[in-house]
């Protein structure tokens, strides 16, 4: 097992996909080399807090919003990451994987890249708004030069609800050399994009998916803030990545560790408040989605039972290993802030 944490080079992106809200970012950059260095020495100085706690491996992304290849700095980046002893990966649409930029990517050491293209020929100039016949060239000369050094993952969104859309995508992109595949359905960005099943607060389910997962003593807690730890390209902490309305910054990088931020980050996770009471990764949010599915017909009681077990136990599981940090903040010279100290939720 691992952590992974996110450094936005950029938030900028090329392509203009309908499933990916754009338009609800307030603002948009590239991270600058000095807030780039600052962000790495940060994960460097957590590294050593997650070895002394819990053992885990500590890896680097370079992913974020937006498509790091726009980040004319993002070569040397991964150099750096690299030379930090970090295992380092990326996100990208492949549309700039030029055969120029796919040799300096593979000499500076990345491991694993990100490549997300969920159609083909026209229908992927229409949603992506993006070249396919040289993408399609540039994904698959890379898969041939990395092979033995750097592993291609290809994504794809289910944005059209379809499995044989899907295994028609994986198809054609085995038949290019691409060995290893992701997919998930169209996911709801922390509320920033409209998904019309994931109006949760309309639901008359949340009421008891929140009695459901509230009785014990242990809030219901969400994995991914602390899984996949997140410095947006201004350097500053987000709660995580699906925050795309950038609402909860918890200061910069350049004023706090990623522990120090820690306890701010549960508090935001236990109120839900100002992403997760939106997002549909948040527990009550995804028991919530359930209840209404078996209202429907469309699953069964026993599904819906062995969710809430699950999201039970992964809630007690990151109770026990947040104590242990915290616990280690507090024992530790400037690990954990005072209350009075901790930076001021942003809701804009």
């Amino acid at each position: 097992m691992f952590l992974t944490i996110d450094i936005e080079v950029t938030n900028r992106c090329n392509a203009t996909c309908h499933f990916c809200p754009r338009d609800a970012t307030p603002h948009q950059g590239v991270m600058d080399v000095e807030t780039f260095d600052k962000a790495l020495a940060r994960a460097v100085e957590y590294r050593k807090v997650v070895q002394d706690v819990s053992g885990l491996e500590v890896v680097v992304s370079l992913c974020g919003l937006g498509e790091p290849l726009i980040n004319k700095n993002t070569i040397s980046y991964i150099k750096k990451v690299k030379a930090e002893g970090f295992t380092c990966s990326m996100s990208s649409n492949g549309a700039l994987l030029t055969e120029d930029k796919t040799h300096e990517i593979l000499d500076a050491g990345l491991d694993e890249i990100y490549i997300n293209i969920s159609d083909l020929h026209e229908e992927y100039e229409e949603i992506y708004n993006l070249p396919f016949d040289s993408t399609c060239e540039n994904i698959t000369r890379f898969a041939k030069l990395a092979e033995g050094r750097c592993t291609p993952v290809i994504i794809l969104v289910d944005h059209h609800d379809s499995r044989e859309h899907i295994k028609a995508m994986q198809t054609f992109w085995r038949e290019r050399g691409l060995k290893k595949f992701h997919d998930y359905s169209v996911i709801n960005r922390g509320g920033a994009l409209f998904v019309e099943h994931m109006q949760f607060e309309q639901y008359s389910e949340m009421v008891r998916a929140r009695q459901k997962l509230t009785q014990g003593d242990t809030p219901p807690l969400c994995g991914a803030p602390w899984g996949f730890l997140f410095v947006g390209y201004d350097g500053n902490y987000y709660l995580c990545c699906s925050d795309w309305r950038k609402q909860a910054s918890l200061g910069s990088v350049f004023d706090y560790s990623f522990l120090q931020v820690s306890r701010q980050k549960l508090a935001m996770v236990v109120s839900r408040e100002p992403v997760c009471k939106t997002c549909n990764h948040d527990p009550i949010n995804m028991l919530t989605e359930e209840l209404r599915a078996l209202s429907e017909g469309e699953t069964t009681a026993e599904t819906v039972t062995e969710l809430e077990q699950s999201l039970l136990k992964v809630s007690r599981d990151i109770d026990v290993a947040l104590g242990r940090l915290l616990d280690y903040g507090d024992k530790h010279p400037d690990g954990m802030l005072a209350a009075d100290l901790i930076p001021a939720i942003s809701t804009t």
